[in-house]
């Protein structure tokens, strides 16, 4: 079972948009302190923790800042407008709740809103209302009122949603068969891609702690502004010059209604996705096809995946110097880019003990025999 939920949930609930993570960077500075031989930052505020000291360097990576919007005007009524930072499907917004950040550090809530269907002419009641035609209700109705609570241009804001813990029993199916197994689910916000954070740390806390032995340098990574361009992955990738990048993210869970399996093949509950290729990167083939034979050897379920609709850290780690093998392993997740997310805390499990196992086989060796010609 996942040890240390209080962490993944301090994570989830902090408030860390693109370009704001620094509470959400020293809560996991705070936690990975106790059994990391170094820990430090780049200058875009990606955290970087070690350990080992000799070997080739295996840099896993996961990014902490979640999609998010800024205040962009306020009008003589008290009302915001705002755009989007990483992105957002319009119908997921009106009627949410949302959180303002001040530069003074006070924060407010408000709703997302727009003009009410009783007033709209009969034509664009059955429309999609877009962003654009949206704005943020904090209750006030001057824009001296909004100056007088600190709200200025600029704020950043996220989703206000919680963490919350889910204990279903799920009924699985096998041919006439049907067997119960109970599982541990949970949902809230940005689990993309804090949920990458979180495993990169278990996976070396847990290799720290058990005293395991592994030929490498390990250095885990929690990046930021990943939601606008991978940018942090970049810079953390400069510093470090790792001979492997894991990105470690969430994959879409394709079992929900009117999901085709053509595109989106993974399912929550059923292991860890490890992606085929996205819009930024192809993985390099020896080193997945390496993972692969890992999860079967010790019968760790696995899922295959490809979103070319997306990028992930590994589409800028892979580029580092003369290249870098990479690959992505993800938590098939439900909802992602929303308020709120479901996923498994079974599959995170099989992520970790996946990726420790990887780590302590990858020596000099089968390193270099990933890129041999």
């Amino acid at each position: 079972m996942i040890q240390n939920i209080e962490f993944l949930e301090k994570m989830c609930n902090a408030f860390g948009p693109p370009g704001h993570e620094i509470e959400v960077s020293r809560i996991v500075k705070d936690y990975v302190k106790d059994f990391s031989d170094e820990v430090f930052n780049d200058k875009t505020g990606s955290l970087i923790f070690k350990i080992g000291d000799s070997g080739p360097k295996i840099m896993i990576a996961g990014h902490i800042d979640e999609i998010g919007f800024l205040v962009t005007g306020i009008d003589k009524q008290g009302y915001l407008t705002f755009s989007q930072i990483g992105g957002w499907w319009d119908q997921s917004l009106l009627t949410q709740i949302v959180l303002i950040r001040t530069k003074k550090g006070d924060t407010f809530r408000g709703v997302i809103a727009a003009a009410p269907p009783h007033v709209l002419p009969a034509k664009f009641r059955t429309k999609v209302v877009t962003k654009d035609k949206m704005f943020i209700d904090v209750g006030c109705k001057s824009k001296k009122e909004i100056q007088e609570l600190g709200i200025a241009i600029g704020d950043p804001i996220i989703p206000d949603a919680k963490f919350e813990i889910l204990k279903r029993t799920q009924i699985i199916k096998k041919g006439t068969e049907e067997h119960k197994k109970d599982v541990t689910l949970v949902m809230g916000k940005a689990f993309d891609d804090r949920i990458g954070a979180f495993i990169a740390a278990e996976v070396i806390r847990q290799i720290k702690e058990e005293k395991i032995s592994y030929p490498n340098q390990i250095y885990g990574v929690a990046t930021v502004q990943e939601e606008v361009g991978l940018r942090g992955a970049q810079t953390a990738a400069q510093i470090i010059k790792p001979d492997i990048g894991i990105a470690l993210e969430v994959d879409i869970a394709g079992d929900v209604p009117g999901v085709s399996k053509l595109k989106a093949p993974t399912e929550m509950s059923k292991g860890v996705s490890i992606l085929a290729g996205d819009a930024s990167m192809i993985p390099n083939p020896r080193l997945r096809n390496f993972v692969i034979e890992v999860a079967k050897e010790l019968k760790i379920d696995y899922q295959d995946s490809v979103i070319m609709g997306g990028g992930t850290d590994a589409g800028r780690i892979h580029l580092t110097g003369p290249g870098c093998p990479s690959i992505v392993l993800s938590v098939p997740t439900r909802h992602i880019h929303s308020h709120n997310g479901i996923l498994d805390l079974g599959d995170v499990e099989k992520t970790i003990k996946l990726i420790k196992e990887v780590i302590i086989r990858l020596d000099q060796k089968i390193i270099d025999s990933f890129t041999e010609i």
